[in-house]
């Protein structure tokens, strides 16, 4: 695979067109979370229905990054980002007509098939573009959009549906905005000029590079923890609403929702004048810190405050994220960029699903406190490790 040098005008209108394309079917995504508390009035979604829903949703992602990560380097970049759109449409007629819990759990499974080819071949778009002149924007879009996009649709669908109370309502004007997207592709230049073989490209691979094993790990932990957290509010923002803050409208759960996704676009600016390790060593003790308030904060019955709280934690994963991410494209050479970010959202994805398995039935038998002084743990443990090791990548 070969890729084709862009000018300075391609690569800034590419990575424009593309961000927006990326936000655009992470927001579709976030349609159905706030409303799973309506579900539940409907058509009887349970709570173990609702973990379930994260877990089928990451069950397609994985598949597609571990058997399709790649098809991109095969097919190209456009053509799968068009083929990702459709899906992302799919999915919102899916959860149009749902009437039972199956109809909800294979619609949320189209939508992580969406979200995985999404990972690998729009994300990889964005940094195709970006590299040539700012990476630092590339990784922060590919780490830190599809929580930027999470939160535009969820905030968008609360505030819609306290106006018009219509799940029909709600993912027509998505699909209408998934089609309007798609006009951006003309503006967007297929960065692949030499592609690779399709049947290679469907190959399950694992790519680790040698020369930055460790900063892998990092990686990967980072990613695993913050998400694990993050895929918990996917599920659970909108229950959390209404059984610890006894919310009436889907309003309040799409601001838990929106204020530990949207901030984190905000994490790598904050630490960006700080040398990377230093960064992330700082970064990971105040996700340590959040992830403890929020195990605090939540039996307080204090919404602002839990919301303040919220915002904290996405800055921090945002810097966790995008910094460690940043480190690794640049231990990487650039053909190598597709493996990588594939190999990186493989990682965190698995290790969410397995958190959203474990935190659904923590759920089930004790109570929010007790799953999130478990996912503090586990910020713990990685945050040990982070200022254990981080100062080994200063440059």
């Amino acid at each position: 695979m070969e890729k084709r040098v862009l000018t300075r005008r391609q690569a800034r209108r590419g990575f424009v067109a593309a961000t927006t394309i990326f936000l655009t079917v992470f927001a579709s995504t976030a349609i159905p979370i706030p409303l799973y508390s309506t579900y539940q009035q409907t058509i009887g979604l349970t709570t173990t229905d609702i973990s379930n829903t994260m877990l089928t949703y990451l069950v397609g992602v994985v598949l597609m990054l571990l058997f399709a990560g790649r098809i991109s380097d095969a097919l190209g970049r456009k053509p799968v980002t068009i083929i990702t759109i459709l899906c992302a449409i799919i999915g919102c007629v899916m959860f149009m007509e749902a009437q039972n819990a199956p109809s909800v759990l294979t619609a949320r499974f189209v939508q992580g098939i969406t979200s995985g080819l999404s990972m690998s071949a729009i994300s990889t778009l964005v940094i195709d573009c970006a590299s040539y002149y700012h990476l630092s924007w590339g990784s922060i879009v590919s780490s830190c959009g599809p929580m930027f996009g999470i939160m535009l649709g969820s905030l968008g669908v609360g505030a819609l549906y306290a106006v018009v109370p219509s799940v029909f309502v709600a993912f027509s004007l998505m699909i209408a905005l998934l089609l309007a997207s798609m006009v951006l592709m003309v503006f967007i230049p297929e960065p692949i000029e030499k592609r690779a073989s399709f049947r290679a490209s469907l190959k399950v691979r694992f790519f680790v590079p040698k020369n930055a094993r460790l900063l892998y790990v990092i990686t990967g932990a980072l990613y695993v923890a913050t998400w694990s957290v993050g895929c918990f509010f996917q599920s659970f923002s909108s229950p959390i609403a209404t059984t610890c803050f006894d919310a009436t409208t889907p309003l309040l759960g799409s601001a838990i929702l929106a204020t530990t996704m949207a901030p984190s676009v905000l994490g790598d600016p904050l630490t960006s004048r700080l040398r990377p390790s230093v960064a992330l060593r700082s970064a990971s003790v105040v996700f340590l810190l959040s992830c403890i308030g929020l195990t605090f904060v939540v039996d307080s019955h204090i919404a602002w405050l839990y919301l303040v709280v919220c915002v904290i934690f996405s800055l921090a994963m945002g810097s966790c994220v995008s910094t460690s991410l940043r480190m690794l494209l640049l231990a990487v050479n650039a053909s190598q960029t597709s493996a990588i970010v594939s190999s990186v959202n493989l990682t965190a994805y698995i290790g969410s699903a397995i958190a959203t398995v474990l935190t659904g039935m923590l759920l089930n038998a004790t109570s929010y406190f007790v799953v999130f002084a478990t996912l503090s743990i586990l910020a713990l443990v990685v945050t040990v490790g982070v200022l254990r090791f981080a100062r080994r990548f200063d440059s």
